[in-house]
């Protein structure tokens, strides 16, 4: 008997990519924020 293959569904298969992106996205936004403080710290020396 086959195994139930809920990784093929397609509504949770683009949910789980939406999730990836979006966790993606907030990854750059922090990183980006981060490199901007650390240039600002350096100016305001």
């Amino acid at each position: 008997m086959p195994k139930e293959t809920t990784h093929r569904d397609p509504e949770k298969r683009a949910a789980r990519i939406e999730r990836r992106a979006r966790k993606r996205a907030e990854a750059v936004i922090r990183k980006r924020v981060r490199t901007v403080a650390k240039i600002n710290a350096q100016d305001h020396r």
